[in-house]
């Protein structure tokens, strides 16, 4: 179910089967994957519009960089 709460049998077969097929040929698996990636696009389950936040750092930080996904990359940051 997930974030969506949808429940779809046949898609989850569908991931499924292409997960076991990536052990075997990689190639069919990523174009499996792909339609599986177009059918729940197509569903629109989820589509977020926008992800507010505000990210406090002090003075002496550096190099601070936001990534979408991941948000603020510790990695990245230095301190003075």
């Amino acid at each position: 179910a997930g974030l969506t709460n949808n429940c779809d049998p046949t898609l989850d077969a569908r991931m499924t089967e292409a997960g076991q097929l990536q052990a075997t040929d990689a190639a069919a698996a990523a174009e499996r994957w792909a339609e599986i990636d177009r059918a729940v696009v197509d569903l629109a389950l989820w589509a977020p519009l926008f992800n507010e936040g505000t990210d406090f750092v002090s003075a002496r930080v550096g190099n601070y960089q936001f990534h979408p996904a991941y948000f603020v990359l510790l990695d990245q940051l230095w301190v003075r």
